[in-house]
């Protein structure tokens, strides 16, 4: 996992390698990328470092939805 966390003017960029989706603990979502708990990044706001914790999932497809993805 490398995690990458930016800060430049008011915007924080986090960024995470897109994983292979596999399931969530609940099983209720496939989780496709994720910081697996809270990171303490080397990045300062008000001179104190950036704690991060993100997840990024998909809901499992359903019969009708198919194949289809959806594009920004």
């Amino acid at each position: 996992m490398s995690l990458r966390v930016k800060l430049k003017g008011d915007v924080l960029r986090i960024e995470l390698p897109l994983e292979k989706p596999h399931s969530s603990k609940s099983g209720k979502t496939m989780l496709v990328a994720s910081t697996y708990g809270v990171k303490t990044t080397e990045v300062r706001y008000e001179g104190r470092k950036i704690v991060v914790v993100a997840n990024a999932f998909i809901y499992p497809k359903t019969k009708q939805e198919g194949s289809k993805t959806d594009e920004f």
